[in-house]
């Protein structure tokens, strides 16, 4: 099998021209996963389809195209229209279902000839939409607050993200700071970058104007 692409649990290999297998190295429940993404692909919403899921396999649909993070180092997409689209894909999946992604981030989103897709549902499940705001903040933010030479556009991209959010942030950033200090495949140096984001996500929602909903 052709590999496609590795991350920190999976590894996704190309099947045929249409299909791919996502299989996670540590186990891993694909049926859950391939459940909740047919549940909000019913919503309307775009993820890959999937085809079957047993243990730690999922085959799903073979995507063409890149992730918003690649054409965002690129230079394919500029810094605010990445945190524009997360935050637009973020409203759209609230505004349908109560299923909350909590890592949807310009990694997790394909730009492919059909529209932008979001991929790997893995920690995904029912709850408030301002958690799944917050996580996507404070994911955004880690790369600001770095010494990377990309942490001025993560920056720009993250302020871009919480003009366009429907859902207060603000009220849910402790909790999303939790749950990311508890991933079990964070280092030492991404978990004090977490907390920083998350005073730069807290710092630049400050400064936003209040919505219908209350304080972002």
């Amino acid at each position: 099998m052709l590999l496609l692409g590795t991350g920190r649990t999976a590894d996704v290999h190309a099947l045929d021209e249409d299909w791919a297998l996502r299989r996670h190295r540590n186990g891993g429940d694909a049926e859950r996963e391939a459940a909740t993404m047919r549940r909000v692909a019913a919503c309307g919403y775009p993820v890959p389809r999937v085809l079957r899921a047993e243990g730690r396999d999922l085959v799903l649909q073979r995507l063409r195209g890149e992730s918003l993070l690649d054409a965002a180092l690129g230079g394919k997409v500029a810094p605010e229209a990445a945190g524009e689209l997360s935050a637009d894909l973020l409203n759209r999946l609230h505004a349908t279902t109560p299923v909350v992604h909590l890592d949807l981030h310009p990694g997790n989103v394909m730009l492919t000839p059909d529209g932008p897709m979001v991929i790997d549902w893995v920690t995904a499940e029912e709850g408030p939409a301002g958690l799944d705001c917050a996580m996507s903040a404070i994911l955004l933010a880690e790369p600001a607050v770095s010494a990377l030479p990309l942490a001025a556009a993560a920056r720009r991209a993250l302020a871009a993200l919480l003009i366009r959010l429907e859902t207060p942030v603000l009220p849910y950033l402790p909790a999303a700071l939790t749950r990311r200090a508890a991933d079990p495949y964070l280092t030492a140096t991404e978990a004090a970058d977490a907390i920083e984001a998350a005073a730069l996500v807290a710092e630049l929602t400050a400064g936003l104007p209040t919505t219908r909903e209350g304080s972002r």
